[in-house]
């Protein structure tokens, strides 16, 4: 095939022309893929892309293209010049949008496109070229955005009085972007943003929502700390829907001894520690004076009387007991498995001018690898009393588990030098820092005292969720 047979190759570079003498079609692709992936990226290639964008008429493209050059090289003078045409064609585009704007009477659109081609006047400007930015497009941006904050103003105040605070909370906080020193817009905006929660936390605390009230005044003080008087309604949402629950001795269903103290210690720690603002827990030492002087049995079921004079002699509002039903400990037998492998060794060799060198060979072993594994298995019989009414707020099973495994490999000799086996029966170079690893790898089983009581901190972390979640409902 020939140059003239094909009129596409007349476009082709003289290279490219001789290329395809000596290459199939797909070979040519390939190459000229190849050549793409490593040049189209470089200052000249996107320069001249940028050039031919310029040709066309399409500055936005051909901006684009020289801005990018730029990045990867800030000294590159055919881009900087091209920025310098393309990015001012763009950036007079931009004034161009502002200007109709402008000639609308349309002082919101005017300011966005002003502030689009700000924007694009400092992203150049980052680049190291600096565009010619009309002073007079500013002066007139200084006029109309003035008169722009001056309608936001008016129609946030109209809002206010009809009671739209989210409008008047948006045009107050456009007038704070533009300037924050605006007459009183911050504090508009503030009042906008707090009003309509303070009232809803009023309403919420007069139908003893607490928590509902007590966030809806968390908001208020979050943003305007002495918006009147939320701070004090806070605290006394805070005050009067505290729920206190007070905990007795659990009792142990398990076959361990002392699992309800430990699990009924770390349910004091979690539930001390929660999050929840309303969750009160009665002084342990306190109660357990209390209930000793007055002799009071409450592992068992509390009929109304009782509950309500506990209720009253520990100034809580529920009970939490429970049952640790089931610990137990299971491990597997130790688990030995023989493995043929290879140790690497030197053989010394004399060449043929009588100097020695080594060779490494290697020699068959066995090694071995272990296995073990132990599960703590621990379930608890979450019981939650109500000490006002003696009825049963929630009873739940919460089961946790703690696993541990140890796997690992011993051999009597070098194991620097052990290789494990491939299923060709050759050396397996490749596994040996695997094997490696199971050599120093961990041979004890973590202790099964440790792992109980990691089962019980993760029961008791489960305790406090299950008290949590209920109490979002106790104290809405």
């Amino acid at each position: 095939m020939n140059r003239t047979q094909t009129p596409t190759s007349m476009r082709l570079t003289p290279l490219i022309c001789r290329i395809r003498t000596a290459c199939s079609w797909f070979a040519v692709l390939g190459i000229l893929g190849a050549l793409l992936a490593t040049g189209c990226n470089s200052p000249n290639a996107l320069a001249k892309r940028g050039a031919k964008m310029e040709e066309a008429g399409m500055m936005d493209q051909a901006a684009n293209y020289y801005y990018t050059a730029l990045q990867k090289d800030r000294n590159h003078i055919r881009s900087l010049s091209g920025m310098e045409r393309a990015g001012q064609a763009v950036l007079m585009d931009r004034l161009e949008d502002f200007d109709a704007a402008l000639l609308q009477n349309n002082r919101a659109a005017a300011v966005k496109a002003f502030e689009g081609a700000e924007a694009y006047f400092r992203k150049v400007e980052g680049v190291g070229v600096r565009l010619n930015f009309p002073e007079t497009k500013r002066m007139q941006y200084a006029q109309v955005k003035n008169a722009h904050m001056d309608d936001l103003y008016n129609q946030g105040l109209k809002s206010l009085e009809a009671e739209d605070y989210t409008s008047a909370q948006r045009d107050f906080d456009e007038i704070v972007r533009l300037d924050a020193s605006y007459r009183d817009a911050k504090q508009l905006s503030d009042l906008a943003y707090c009003e309509p929660r303070y009232q809803r936390g009023k309403t919420a605390l007069g139908e003893k929502k607490y928590r509902t009230a007590y966030n809806r005044f968390q908001e208020c003080v979050n943003r305007k700390s002495d918006f009147k008087d939320a701070a004090a309604l806070r605290t006394q949402a805070l005050t009067e829907g505290t729920y206190t629950i007070a905990l007795v001795p659990f009792s142990n269903g398990s076959d361990r001894p002392n699992m309800e103290t430990k699990v009924r210690s770390y349910v004091q720690q979690e539930l001390t520690q929660s999050s929840d603002p309303f969750l009160k827990i009665v002084d342990r030492d306190n109660q357990e004076l209390i209930l000793r002087e007055q002799r009071l049995a409450l592992s068992g079921a509390l009929d109304d009387r009782t509950a309500v004079e506990v209720g009253n002699l520990l100034g809580a509002r529920a009970l939490l007991k429970g049952t640790v039903v089931d610990c137990s400990v299971s491990e597997s037998p130790l688990k030995s498995e023989a493995r043929q492998g290879f140790e690497s060794y030197q053989v010394e060799k004399v060449n043929a001018e009588g100097k020695k060198y080594y060779e490494t060979a290697y020699r068959s072993v066995t090694y071995y690898e272990y296995a073990q594994t132990r599960q703590v298995n621990l379930t608890f019989n979450l019981v939650l009393v109500s000490l006002e009414t003696g009825a049963t707020l929630a009873s739940e099973m919460i089961q946790r588990t703690e696993q541990d495994e140890v796997r690992y490999a011993r051999y009597n000799g070098n194991a620097k030098n052990l290789y494990p086996m491939n299923v060709s029966g050759n050396v397996d170079r490749s596994g040996q820092s695997r094997l490696h690893a199971l050599i120093t790898a961990r041979q004890e089983l973590t202790a099964e005292s440790t792992m109980v009581n990691e089962a019980a901190k993760k029961a008791a972390s489960g305790i406090r969720l299950a008290v949590e979640q209920q109490l979002q409902t106790l104290v809405p």
